[in-house]
């Protein structure tokens, strides 16, 4: 959603009678999971994956697959031990799938623990399936391997109506973001929220507005005719501004402790160190990352050298904070970083400012037969 390019599709799987209409999963997987065939589902649709991945992959590459795993799939390693051999015998890259559960697979936590490890292990990413729903937290987040939450379809649905799941969702966004953890935002069925979601920094989005569920002739149809969908790199550079303040509020309560406590360890062997290093911390990561889409903007440039000597200006804090300084020689010393990250704050604002004068300047209109489809 910040590029709006495609960057993956998550493969299902519909009951087909013999006239033609389909079986909804809600009816069978809960009958299939109860009778003990959801096993054999699971690993159907993953070697369907394997069969189909080599076309995909040929005409985008990169593109990552997923599919959803029941809890009683870890009852044992037979699904496990299918995915790892299809990986190392190269019949399929680790990069390209990626296992969705559900808060069903915590209930299963010693077995599925331990697959899910092993999987994650074997470079395969793990998402948690609608996230928000049951019990899943901060403590299942920590203990378990996922690198990606799916953020149920009900607050995006709602959050149009419902201050309380906006809320939800930008607390979410936030709290993935600070653990290094990518949110899918799943259930985008107008551009409306599309557009809100990239707002709040959410990278990635599904749902019916961006595609319906295609057969795969359908689906490669559809990725053969992409086109980018708007992109507005505003919620990162949100992010990077609270990821800003975060910095700057963690390296002064540092300081704080080290002149208060004397502590001679080294930097780094002390318990919530701020990211010295300027281009490591969180706004460096985007600013030499993501953000150099940005490049050529006055503010864009701007912005390097005021954080290069903040980073600057924090080791020296630090230093300072543990030696025989006097409290007004460290609160000298805080008051110059503060002065300094204004000068931050002020090219991030700015650009800020820039990306949504330009969101709302007039598209010139061509007209032409093209236009006039669409």
């Amino acid at each position: 959603m910040i590029t709006g390019e495609l960057c993956g599709a998550e493969a299902l799987i519909r009951w087909q009678r013999p006239d033609g209409t389909l079986v909804p999963p809600m009816d069978f997987i809960p009958l299939a999971e109860s009778s003990g065939h959801i096993g054999k589902i699971t690993r159907y649709v993953f070697r369907q994956i394997v069969i189909d991945q080599p076309l995909i992959e040929s005409i985008h590459p990169g593109l990552r697959i997923s599919f959803n795993a029941s809890g009683k799939d870890f009852h044992d390693q037979t699904l496990t031990e299918t995915i790892i051999k299809a990986v190392r015998a190269r019949q399929i890259e680790a990069s390209s799938i990626e296992v969705e559960v559900t808060e069903t697979v915590l209930l299963e936590e010693d077995k599925a623990r331990k697959a899910l490890l092993r999987l994650a292990d074997a470079g395969i990413q793990i998402a948690m399936d609608d996230f928000g729903t049951g019990h899943s937290g901060l403590v299942e987040l920590s203990r378990w391997p996922f690198t990606i939450i799916k953020i149920d379809r009900k607050f995006v649905r709602d959050m149009s109506v419902s201050e309380k799941d906006r809320e939800i969702l930008q607390a979410s966004i936030r709290m993935a973001h600070q653990l290094n953890i990518t949110v899918v935002a799943e259930g985008i069925e107008n551009e409306h929220s599309y557009q809100v979601l990239q707002e709040y920094g959410c990278r990635v989005g599904q749902g019916y507005w961006i595609s319906r569920p295609l057969p795969l002739d359908g689906f490669i149809d559809f990725i053969r005719g992409y086109e980018k969908l708007p992109a507005m790199p505003i919620g990162l550079l949100y992010m990077a501004q609270l990821d800003h303040i975060q910095w700057r509020k963690t390296i002064i309560d540092t300081a704080y402790f080290l002149f208060t406590s004397k502590e001679q360890r080294p930097l780094e062997n002390i318990r919530g160190i701020p990211e010295m290093q300027h281009t490591r911390c969180k706004l460096g990561q985007w600013y030499y990352g993501q953000g150099k889409c940005l490049q050529g903007i006055d503010a864009y440039e701007r912005l390097e050298q005021p954080h290069e000597e903040l980073h600057d200006l924090g080791h020296q804090l630090l230093e300072v904070a543990r030696g025989d300084c006097t409290s007004a020689e460290l609160s000298a010393l805080i008051q110059r970083l503060s002065e300094k990250s204004l000068l931050v704050l002020e090219a991030l604002q700015e650009l800020e400012n820039h990306l949504h004068s330009r969101q709302h300047e007039p598209q010139p209109f061509i007209p032409s037969i093209e236009a006039a489809e669409r």
